[in-house]
C-alpha cells in the first residue's frame, strides 16, 4: 500500500452484504417441493444437511401456511425443515411404539439434539379448509400420551375451528407451525 492509499475504516455502511434477502413465497415452495427431505431410514444429521431454505426462510414460509396449499407430506417437510435449520437432526416416518388401539405407531417427525440425544416426536396435523379434521385431533392427543418419549402436535393450515385448537393447547403439547421454530427452541434449550 503505497502512502496515497489509507486505510479505510470499516463501518457497517460500507461493509458489502453477504447474505441474500429472503426469497418470495412462491420461490420457497418452490425449493421445498424440490428438495428431498430423507431420514427414512436414516438420520439426517444438520451439520450434514443440504437444506433449500435458510433458517430466516423457514421462519417466513412456516408463518405463510395459512395461505398456501399443502399436502400433508409437504407440511411435514415444512416441519423438518425448521427443526434441520435450528440444528436438530430429523428421521421420517418411523415407527415408535404403538397406538392406543395396539398398532404400530409411525412418527411423521422425529427430532434429535446431537449435543445430549434428546429427542422429540412430532405428530403433524394439516388442515387447509374446514371439515372433519377437528374429530381427529382427540385421537391424535390420546396417541401422543402413549409414546415412549416427549412428543408435540404441530398443526397448521388455517382449516381448524378455534374451539378446537383452543381444547388441542390446552390439553396437550400443541403448537402451532408458525410458532415450531421458537418452541422448538425452548423445548431444546437452543
Amino acid at each position: 500500500m503505497g502512502p496515497e492509499r489509507k486505510a479505510e475504516i470499516v463501518t457497517e455502511s460500507n461493509v458489502l452484504q453477504l447474505v441474500p434477502p429472503p426469497r418470495q413465497l412462491p420461490e420457497l415452495i418452490s425449493a421445498m417441493r424440490s428438495w428431498d427431505p430423507g431420514g427414512i431410514g436414516a438420520w439426517v444429521l444438520a451439520t450434514q444437511a443440504q437444506l433449500p431454505l435458510t433458517a430466516e426462510e423457514c421462519r417466513l414460509l412456516a408463518q405463510k401456511m395459512e395461505t398456501v396449499e399443502l399436502s400433508a407430506l409437504e407440511f411435514e417437510r415444512v416441519i423438518a425443515l425448521v427443526g434441520l435449520s435450528l440444528g436438530l437432526d430429523c428421521r421420517r416416518r418411523l415407527t415408535v411404539g404403538k397406538t392406543i388401539y395396539g398398532k404400530d405407531r409411525e412418527v411423521d417427525v422425529l427430532f434429535r439434539d446431537a449435543r445430549n440425544g434428546n429427542r422429540l416426536a412430532v405428530e403433524a396435523k394439516y388442515q387447509r379448509v374446514t371439515g372433519t379434521a377437528d374429530e381427529k385431533l382427540p385421537y391424535a392427543v390420546l396417541n401422543l400420551a402413549t409414546l415412549p418419549l416427549p412428543g408435540v402436535i404441530v398443526y397448521g393450515g388455517g382449516g381448524f375451528h378455534q374451539g378446537a385448537l383452543h381444547w388441542l393447547c390446552a390439553n396437550t403439547r400443541a403448537t402451532d407451525i408458525c410458532r415450531l421454530a421458537d418452541w422448538l427452541t425452548v423445548f431444546f434449550a437452543l
